[in-house]
């Protein structure tokens, strides 16, 4: 579909049951604003329905498209409504202890209220013509709907009637394939492998990301080893399955006697795996099936096959790594390596290996970058570029900047790229358009995305005990699964710890961000913002563009990034907006970015979510930070910010404090939501008292120490202990020392802790001591991960040791670093 839907309907999806919430709260109402909001949550539902209906066609009309856009926009304008409602109106009246129900205390509130009703009447009135004016907007669009009926008629699937673009593949010369020869040996091998067992069914999976070959190697392998099975056939299934289609396709291969003249029980399932079973019970059978994409389809068509102990074989072709598991034995495709893409382009665009003119080879070079080693896009922009021009401008222009719309070579990879995208369900597109923020090739930490999608209100926490945090890893565990994005650094349970997109994939949902008015990408120099179809920002990346001096950067006019809910700077902090302006504003990461950093206006940003200014040239928080009342990330790691205001300790929903340098105020062990804190100096004069307040927090599940110990510090203060009394619900505890560490768990200390994660740039070769005692009272302790500089190996290697008798169950990981940067 054309349209970002999928990232819309879950937004819809929410807002009657946020705007439900609102009704529950004690404000109290102007008249009709209350039926106002009821009206809302009634036609919005409504609204989400139809959405959904929008979803599932794949080739909308414009009319239909357009209706989309207005209610993507509307959504956004309420939902900002509803989150600015509280702060605007009752801001500071339910603040109070909820136990301190007396008579005076309730006299007094209702004392307070009444003072707050007349003070904000204004407010009120202003409210009230805003709710009118949405209400306006939602009865038009609705009448509009109804008016066109717009996404109620049944459309044809246009995907069914095109020519599939995968049948280049199916077709393919052999001899001008490449990279192809040692997957294919390997691929056969696995099929038709004897040992224990050879003689039983077997099911081979070819698993990997859209255009990496899956088609063409299935074909090969198929070719190569077919001549040893009588029994034979090759089907596709495709996205929609027919899965009555793939089995009568599949009947007519293999039964002579069952023609296309007699498919009239073709959608009787039962009868179609029945003659199948029948068929192939007695035959050693080889049987390819190409584009799998759900497990139901296979569980269903598996049927067909029966166990018959003859050396049957089947071969699949899947995007999906869950469908390839279940299939059975997987095979994963590998992108092409540098000299096979540049071999490959070189055929496709000049006709010969070797062919490249010499004024060309770096541009070519620049190109094969952003192919990414992907054949179907080295073979699309090959085959594009193969009729240009072959002057460096127009080679350069026409290959590194790709116009989909413009060149039916590309329209084809684009097709099948899109596959992937439009099978994804609701929640998931949203997830993955936002990836679009961050530039091409760009390493994105898990924990930043995370962070910034629950920010955003991605995630929608359910009942149960999973967390908003778990629920958006298992989403990037489903995009792992579907090879739409790959890890690039694990952690140490084999989870990811950063992921990155393949440029081709980047390349798309830039392009589909863009037109669906998702994200506003910006390069340093544009003096404007380039919309899509819509007339407002919602999220904004400023991108660098080259080496600008800072007076060549335009800096963005704020009014017209007034409505965005985020905003992430990649550039110099030059060219950033002011904050002045952003009222709505829920993300704000500047991570890395260059630059004086200029936070005027940053308080009043009052639906902050996630503030990040890890690694910018920012030296001082505002004072008034405090009244940040959403803030729920705060990074100011790497940055010379030397103190916390201490006004810090009002955010009463800050999890994810990441210190860096800072000083902690005094009483910081009295934020009752933080989850993860990570902290520096710790191995200074307050050491214990820092420790022990900490650990009275119970809800703290990570903690992250910098221990900077000095020479000239007494002996006891030199020493990082852990009570019996703290860290009740801690899971896992990181430590980083610079010099002659000390660290103690005395007996029952940090029962819950699973991960000890101990680095250390040196002194840990101390003879009298190891550094590090007590590991044996960690009793839930799992993963253990030591990392030391190569003189501390015998002392790492003594707490190893330890560790390994003391828990058997756990596992110990040790590397060797250096060059210790610490990341504070």
């Amino acid at each position: 579909m054309e349209i970002a839907v999928g990232a819309l309907s879950g937004m819809v999806d929410a807002l009657p049951g946020k705007l439900g919430d609102l009704l529950l709260q004690e404000y109290a109402l102007l008249s009709g604003v209350r039926g106002d909001v009821t009206f809302f949550q009634a036609e919005l539902s409504t609204m989400h329905a139809a959405v959904l209906r929008c979803e599932a066609l794949d080739d909308p009309d414009v009319q239909t498209k357009n209706w989309i856009g207005q209610v993507r926009e509307l959504a956004y304008d309420i939902e900002d409504w509803v989150d600015l409602f509280a702060h605007r109106v009752d801001a500071g009246s339910h603040g109070h202890d909820a136990d301190a129900a007396t008579t005076s205390f309730r006299f007094s509130r209702w004392i307070r209220r009444g003072i707050d009703r007349l003070t904000t009447i204004p407010d009120r009135h202003v409210i009230a013509t805003e709710l009118q004016e949405l209400r306006q907007r939602v009865v038009e669009v609705s009448e509009q709907r109804k008016r066109y009926s717009l996404g109620l008629h049944p459309q044809v699937n246009a995907a069914g009637s095109a020519v599939d673009p995968r049948i280049i593949s199916l077709y393919a010369d052999s001899a001008s394939l490449v990279g192809l020869d040692g997957p294919r040996d390997e691929v056969a091998g696995m099929v038709t492998g004897a040992g224990a067992g050879s003689d039983g069914l077997k099911v081979v999976a070819i698993a990997g990301m859209a255009g990496s070959g899956k088609t063409t190697l299935a074909r090969e392998v198929y070719g190569l080893i077919s001549s040893g099975f009588k029994c034979r056939a090759s089907v596709s299934a495709g996205r929609r399955s027919d899965i009555a289609k793939v089995l009568s396709d599949l009947l007519s291969q293999v039964d002579s006697e069952y023609s296309y003249t007699r498919r009239g029980d073709a959608a009787d399932l039962t009868q179609l795996i029945g003659r199948l079973r029948q068929h192939f019970n007695d035959k050693r059978y080889l049987v390819m099936i190409d584009d799998l994409w759900s497990i139901q389809t296979w569980e269903t068509i598996k049927y067909c096959f029966p166990e018959n102990n003859l050396g049957s074989r089947i071969i699949i072709t899947t995007r999906i790594e869950a469908v390839a598991k279940a299939g059975g034995h997987v095979y994963r495709t590998h992108l092409l390596d540098e000299a096979d893409a540049d071999t490959l382009f070189s055929r496709v665009t000049f006709g010969s290996v070797g062919g490249c003119p010499p004024h060309l080879k770096d541009v070519s070079a620049q190109i094969l970058r952003k192919c990414g080693g992907l054949p179907l896009a080295i073979v699309s922009v090959g085959a594009m570029l193969a009729n240009k021009p072959h002057t460096r401008d127009e080679f350069a222009r026409s290959g590194l900047e790709w116009q989909w719309q413009a060149n039916p070579q590309l329209e084809g990879m684009k097709q099948i790229i899109k596959l992937g995208y439009t099978d994804l369900p609701a929640h998931l597109k949203a997830c993955l358009l936002y990836l679009s923020i961050f530039p091409e090739n760009h390493e994105i930490e898990i924990e930043r995305l995370v962070r910034r999608w629950i920010a955003e209100g991605f995630i929608i926490e359910h009942r149960g005990s999973t967390s908003t945090e778990e629920i958006a890893r298992n989403y990037i565990n489903d995009l792992i699964g579907r090879n739409l994005i790959r890890p690039t650094q694990l952690n140490h349970d084999a989870t990811p710890r950063s992921c990155v997109l393949h440029p081709v994939i980047h390349k798309f949902i830039v392009s589909k961000s863009m037109e669906d008015n998702f994200v506003a990408l910006v390069h340093a120099q544009q003096q404007d913002v380039p919309l899509g179809n819509g007339s407002t920002v919602r999220r904004l990346s400023l991108l660098n563009s080259g080496n600008k001096p800072d007076q060549d950067l335009a800096r963005i006019d704020g009014a017209k990034v007034s409505r965005a809910r985020s905003i992430t700077v990649f550039a110099h902090t030059g060219g950033a907006p002011s904050l002045n302006e952003l009222s709505v504003l829920r993300v704000l990461d500047l991570q890395g970015c260059e630059g004086p950093l200029c936070l005027d206006g940053l308080c009043k940003l009052l639906l902050l979510r996630y503030l990040n200014l890890n690694g910018t040239d920012v030296s001082q928080l505002p004072a008034q930070i405090g009244e940040l009342k959403c803030l729920e990330t705060l990074d100011v790691r790497s940055t010379k910010v030397k103190e916390l205001p201490p006004s810090i300790l009002s955010l009463g929903n800050l999890m994810h404090l990441l210190a860096g340098n800072a000083k902690l105020p005094v009483g910081i062990g009295k934020m009752k939501s933080l989850l993860t804190l990570s902290c520096s100096n710790v191995g200074k004069s307050a050491t214990a008292n820092i420790v022990q307040e900490l650990s009275g927090m119970a809800s703290l599940r990570e903690l992250e120490l910098f221990c900077d110990v000095t020479q000239m510090m007494p002996e006891d203060k030199k020493q990082v202990a852990f009570p019996s009394d703290g860290f009740r619900s801690l899971k896992k505890l990181s430590i980083r020392c610079s010099s002659r560490p000390s660290v103690a768990f005395v007996a029952g200390a940090l029962p819950k802790v699973e991960v000890l994660d101990l680095k250390f740039e040196k002194g840990l070769s101390e003879e009298s001591s190891s550094g590090v005692s007590g590991i044996e009272h960690l009793s839930n302790l799992k993963h253990m991960l030591i990392e030391f500089s190569q003189d501390d190996a015998g002392a790492a290697a003594v707490v190893r040791k330890v560790t390994e008798m003391a828990n058997p169950n756990c596992q110990v990981i040790t590397t060797v670093n250096v060059d210790r940067k610490s990341d504070k």
